[in-house]
């Protein structure tokens, strides 16, 4: 009983941050255009690499233990420019908050490139052949790694503040699998409705900049709990699904006006 109830914790709070994970993994794969079959089949290789390299930095703890020493006080980390306690920031806090830079960068990126899209009517000219079709996977892998280090270093810590590493490592190893699996088939419905709904990659946009600015707080010392997190994104979501409701009503009512 002492090791299940961490351990039914554990497993909670690994899917609720793999969300966060499952999400950008989502977003990503879909800019390469694959068919459904293979893009289901890469987004859950994708879950499983994140799994295997969370269980590869609980193996390699020991080493990323710097991550928890002081900052050094210097006007250079953009961090401390923001923090009420700069002296109490460490270097997974600088980690945190260049994660959330980068991904604010990488959304609004990806909208301007919807926005041409839809501008130009999916005609604007583009570089053909395999050199950029291989560069635009190496992007996305490159991007996706450097991602899932950064969310898999935040799930290890929170892992290791719940159980013990030395006797309970083969708990938090079951644990970060049991919530990989759990997130293997939850993107399924997330996807599903990401391919039905154009708009809903706009929605997807703002989930990240939310996911970002949980970053952006962490990183500078403050807290911002993910039990909020997950409020906010619920409250997008119910928000985008009741817009839908309305246009849809009001398209079937402009039918009905227009055959009576």
């Amino acid at each position: 009983m002492d090791d299940l109830l961490p351990f039914i914790s554990l497993v909670l709070l690994s899917a609720g941050l793999g969300i966060d994970n499952g999400l950008l993994i989502e977003f990503s794969i879909k800019t390469l255009n694959l068919s459904p079959k293979r893009h289901a089949v890469w987004r859950s290789v994708a879950l499983v690499c994140a799994a295997i390299l969370r269980i590869f930095f609980l193996l390699i703890l020991s080493k990323l233990s710097f991550l928890e020493d002081p900052l050094p006080d210097s006007f250079w980390f953009p961090n401390r420019w923001f923090s009420e306690h700069p002296d109490d920031l460490t270097w997974m806090n600088l980690i945190l908050f260049a994660g959330g830079l980068i991904i604010i960068f990488m959304a609004l990126w990806e909208f301007y490139h919807k926005f041409r899209e839809e501008l130009a009517g999916h005609l604007l000219p583009s570089k053909n052949g395999t050199s950029t079709e291989i560069g635009k996977v190496l992007g996305v892998i490159a991007y996706l790694i450097c991602m899932n280090i950064l969310f898999s270093v935040d799930s290890v810590f929170a892992a290791v503040a719940m159980m013990s590493i030395e006797t309970q490592f083969w708990w938090m190893i079951s644990a970060i699998l049991l919530a990989a699996f759990i997130m293997v088939f939850g993107m399924i419905p997330i996807s599903a409705i990401i391919a039905r709904n154009k708009h809903f990659g706009v929605l997807m946009l703002s989930v990240l900049i939310v996911i970002a600015t949980k970053l952006l707080i962490d990183g500078t010392g403050a807290h911002f709990s993910n039990g909020l997190l997950m409020f906010i994104i619920a409250m997008l979501l119910i928000n985008d699904a009741a817009q839908a409701c309305i246009d849809w009503a009001d398209k079937k009512g402009e039918r009905l006006s227009a055959t009576a």
